[in-house]
């Protein structure tokens, strides 16, 4: 789609990542020689190089002209990595891309949800899909089926590539200080209670043994 930007001289393209992922130079040289022609001076209106969509979204770095980057979905994004997914015939992230995106439509449909997929819907699956990833990591490791941990590991590094980036030290023991200063856990149940609260809200975001560890560490002290 081509734009003209009222009184800037400057050229709006604006790009779905979820149906390409790169921008080839060659089109957009062929833009910026075109935008010249039609009389706008090629030293006025652009943009300086970087466009930047953060988190799960793309980055695009180009000279070029001013460059709009339609935000993608992250149910579009998971579609279109499971066509890419499949044209690579990979099927480990096939078969998990696949039980993502039934697992999120059937979450759509339940009772009480509004029938329709946004991102928040997709981040809260994906959550889940973490979490049954650590606990079957769990159990492998403990009866010595390293083999199957292995696989589950695989299937939770794709599952992570949807959540925003993990929490440091820090944001992790300002989170299970906050759940010990509402539970008020007293007695040696504590730290079950705690543990069970602080790891349903850094679900996704948080290793198991991260949110142990500042558990302990704040219980301790």
């Amino acid at each position: 789609m081509r734009r003209e930007r009222a009184g800037s001289g400057c050229l709006d393209l604006v790009l779905d990542l979820g149906a390409t992922r790169r921008v080839h130079r060659s089109l957009l040289g062929r833009l910026m020689t075109h935008h010249e022609h039609d009389g706008h001076d090629a030293d006025q209106g652009y943009c300086r190089p970087s466009q930047q969509v953060r988190g799960h979204r793309r980055r695009l770095s180009v000279i070029s002209p001013c460059v709009t980057i339609a935000e993608v979905s992250l149910f579009e994004r998971l579609e279109s990595e499971m066509v890419d997914a499949r044209r690579k015939r990979d099927e480990n992230a096939l078969g998990t891309l696949s039980l993502l995106k039934s697992e999120v439509v059937r979450a759509s449909k339940e009772p009480g949800a509004s029938g329709s997929v946004d991102d928040d819907l997709v981040l809260r699956v994906a959550r889940k899909e973490v979490k049954r990833r650590q606990e079957a990591i769990d159990i492998y490791r403990k009866a010595g089926r390293d083999e199957s941990a292995r696989r589950e590991e695989q299937e939770m590094s794709i599952l992570r590539g949807y959540l925003p980036a993990g929490l440091s030290e820090a944001q992790i023991e300002a989170e299970v200080r906050a759940v010990i200063a509402e539970l008020k856990p007293d007695g040696p149940k504590a730290f079950g209670a705690v543990m069970k609260e602080a790891s349903a809200r850094l679900a996704g975001r948080a290793e198991g043994g991260q949110i142990a560890a500042a558990a302990r560490k704040l219980l301790a002290s």
